[in-house]
């Protein structure tokens, strides 16, 4: 599924002014904190493609919550442009406030220049210096680096005492439909859930040229441990992607069509 602008089918294909590279560059080396939610704002404004935050009404104006939000993928237009809309979108509804802290996985696998592979030692450096930058999370992944992993949950859940924070629960899974997410962030999330803060559904997916971003109403999901950790880590998942599908287009539903039916959770709109 490929957004167009206008005539001829050209692909919306976001991108960086120079300048903002740059200097996100040099601080990166240096160590520098940088603000995302200002940056965020600079990157959106410097793309003519239009926008649509639907729902910001439903945030609390006040208060720390987790943003759950599809990981909604596609060449020109990544994850991360959507949570440069949520968090500039944020800033604008709590003014003064903290701003959203992400967390993102610490590297990828299987990616390079041409036929050049680039190890994942140098993403989890990159990763771990933009998590410095921003003030965000690195997670390693669940099958290695355990102890690293350890550290990081803390951090989020520190973070979590004094500001929003923000997870794709589907990894680097997803495209344009949604995916069941991988064994473990169902627990993630009833771990940060039981600290109080309610759970943010956000949706993000494209209407023709369009960048819609969706806010739903905020939850408690049910952390009731019956019949074991995995029986737990299924519910939490389930309803968290539940929560996001019913706020996109039933087009989007992707392996959740069933479940988003059987819910009744028809969405706002098909």
């Amino acid at each position: 599924m490929t957004a167009t602008i206008g005539p001829g089918s050209i692909p919306t294909m976001y991108e960086a002014p120079r300048r903002t590279i740059l200097r996100f560059a040099l601080d990166v080396l240096a160590g520098r904190s940088r603000s995302f939610a200002r940056d965020s704002r600079e990157v959106l404004d410097a793309n003519p493609y239009p926008r649509r935050i639907e729902g910001i009404e439903r945030v609390p104006t006040d208060g720390v919550f987790i943003v759950v939000m599809n990981h909604y993928n596609r060449p020109g237009l990544r994850p991360y442009h959507c949570a440069m809309a949520v968090s500039s979108a944020l800033a604008e509804r709590r003014p003064g406030s903290p701003e959203i802290r992400w967390a993102f996985t610490s590297e990828y696998r299987d990616r390079g220049i041409g036929p050049i592979p680039i190890p994942p030692a140098l993403f989890r450096w990159a990763f771990s210096r933009m998590a410095r930058v921003y003030d965000f999370v690195a997670l390693p992944r669940r099958e290695t680096l355990m102890m690293s992993r350890a550290v990081a949950l803390r951090r989020l859940v520190r973070h979590l005492e004094t500001a929003p924070v923000g997870l794709t629960p589907e990894g680097l899974l997803a495209t344009d439909g949604l995916v069941e997410p991988p064994a473990g962030n169902g627990r993630l999330l009833a771990l940060l859930a039981r600290k109080g803060a309610p759970l943010q559904p956000v949706a993000a997916w494209e209407d023709g040229a369009t960048l819609v971003v969706r806010f739903g109403e905020p939850f408690l999901p049910s952390v009731r441990i019956e019949g074991g950790p995995e029986d737990l880590d299924r519910r939490v998942r389930d309803e968290v992607m539940v929560a996001i599908g019913r706020l996109l287009p039933r087009r989007y539903w992707g392996a959740y069509d069933d479940l988003i039916l059987r819910s009744g959770g028809a969405p706002e709109d098909r």
